[in-house]
């Protein structure tokens, strides 16, 4: 009787176990933030995997797209932003940022001359 107990209550625990990586905030994904940011008017030059044109974001080269937002030179723009995480450090391909924007609204838009 008791070895009938015992069974089922091992495969009862087994089954309660949690791994790691499902409790592991390392790889939790999915993370997002809604931000504000400025555009400069202009693309400079930049190198990623290739040398490319990159947006000037808060004073800072930004490597990725906005989706959703069509730049055009000679304008400043003041975006809302959602950034989400869509991967972490652990298993972010060597050539692709942890995050992806997403346009929410551009909340001004300036000529600036260049």
């Amino acid at each position: 009787m008791k070895r009938c107990l015992f069974v089922p209550f091992m495969l009862f625990l087994a089954g309660c176990t949690v791994s790691e990586r499902e409790t592991s905030s390392d790889d939790a994904v999915d993370a997002k933030e809604v931000m504000e940011v400025t555009v400069a008017p202009q693309k400079v030059d930049c190198h990623g995997v290739a040398p490319m044109k990159c947006l000037v974001v808060d004073g800072s080269l930004f490597y990725n797209t906005i989706q959703g937002f069509d730049f055009v030179e000679g304008y400043e723009y003041t975006l809302k932003i959602k950034r989400t995480q869509r991967f972490t450090e652990s298993n972010a391909p060597a050539d692709a940022s942890l995050y992806e924007y997403e346009l929410l609204e551009i909340q001004d838009k300036k000529k600036v001359d260049l």
